[in-house]
């Protein structure tokens, strides 16, 4: 994702007036993105740390092996890849990368 961010901090300053306005455009374009993890890391992390005795349990008993079942499969791939919320289309780079 940080890949995803100086992409977008280029795009923001290309013809921004100034530093402020470019990183402005960044953010802009980041913030769907990266809001959208935000979301997930705070519904995950209690999953994976925290002192519940019932979380661990659901997530080793009954997550775990659901998670081996497709949709699953092809959602966690996404996830960890930072496809989740189409974060190269605010960028430009679908277009570009279909081209390649």
């Amino acid at each position: 994702m940080a890949m995803l961010d100086a992409w977008a901090l280029a795009r923001g300053l290309e013809d921004a007036d100034g530093v402020d306005e470019g990183v402005r455009r960044a953010i802009t374009l980041r913030r769907r993105h990266v809001g959208v993890y935000q979301w997930l890391t705070a519904l995950f992390t209690p999953v994976y740390q925290s002192d519940s005795r019932l979380l661990p349990l659901i997530r080793d008993r009954l997550v775990g092996p659901l998670s081996k079942l497709w949709p699953a499969t092809r959602i966690q791939a996404a996830m960890v890849s930072g496809l989740v919320a189409d974060p190269l289309a605010p960028l430009g780079l679908r277009h570009r990368l279909a081209a390649v």
